[in-house]
């Protein structure tokens, strides 16, 4: 069972020991954000696309594995996880202060650092009348990834239990290729089961499209279906890894 006081006491004591790294993280990633917006200003005209979003995505995903890696890090060294092992707290009071830290102080801290930065960017650099860092997060549904990250910080955590060294390059090199042969595998399986050997793309549970007669035709997943993919994606699998991660610390705890 979990205990408020002990989650209470795990907490602060998480915030006391490495509040210095954190904060030192923090200044690093803001240095890196503002290096992004300077390099996407001063080549505005250069890249395609919205280059913001993209620098959103790459250190949420970024700088949140290394931050959810790193909270249970003690773990991977056998005199330090013996001490944290017998830390008066149920094995789901310490997994819920990991959740708790890499899911929601990170979104917290990364949408205070993201959007200061960018402020103080525009404000510095960009000419009044300009609309350059407008940065929608609700604009055609981006904001899903927010929902992609908290699955890919559940990956993270699990591997951090399960792996002694190396843990958070040990994981991502599994979530790449298990990703290569989700990709791979859906697209073969596809040409299999339509006929089609003209599949131009394809996402896993989502959609394909293929080349008819030359015109690009899209086939997507039901409503129904697509909201039924988004529970199990979103919802149920996260919860699953919680479920095993938890398995995995009470085993280390015998």
């Amino acid at each position: 069972m979990m205990s408020l006081t002990h989650f209470t006491l795990l907490f602060k004591r998480q915030w006391f020991e490495n509040r210095k790294a954190w904060l030192v993280g923090s200044a690093a990633i803001a240095a890196i954000l503002a290096f992004l917006f300077l390099l996407a200003w001063h080549w505005r005209t250069s890249f395609n696309g919205d280059t913001l979003h993209g620098i959103f995505l790459l250190l949420l995903f970024g700088g949140g594995g290394l931050f959810m890696s790193a909270i249970l890090k003690d773990l991977g060294n056998k005199q330090k996880g013996i001490w944290f092992l017998i830390l008066p707290a149920s094995a789901a009071t310490k997994l819920a202060i990991a959740l708790v830290y890499g899911i929601m102080v990170y979104l917290t801290a990364y949408f205070a650092l993201f959007y200061g930065v960018k402020a103080l960017v525009v404000w510095f650099l960009v000419p009044s009348g300009l609309s350059w860092g407008y940065f929608d997060l609700f604009k055609n549904g981006f904001y899903q990834f927010l929902f992609t990250f908290v699955s890919f910080q559940s990956i993270i955590l699990l591997g951090s239990i399960y792996f002694n060294k190396s843990q958070f390059l040990k994981t991502l090199l599994l979530i790449i290729t298990g990703l290569f042969i989700a990709f791979n595998g859906n697209s073969l399986l596809l040409k299999l089961m339509t006929g089609e050997s003209n599949l131009d793309s394809s996402i896993p549970l989502d959609y394909f499209q293929f080349v008819h007669n030359g015109e690009n035709i899209y086939v997507y997943l039901p409503d129904a279906a697509g909201v039924a993919v988004s529970v199990l994606l979103w919802v149920i699998v996260p919860i699953c890894l919680w479920v095993i991660t938890w398995f995995r610390l009470k085993e280390k705890e015998l």
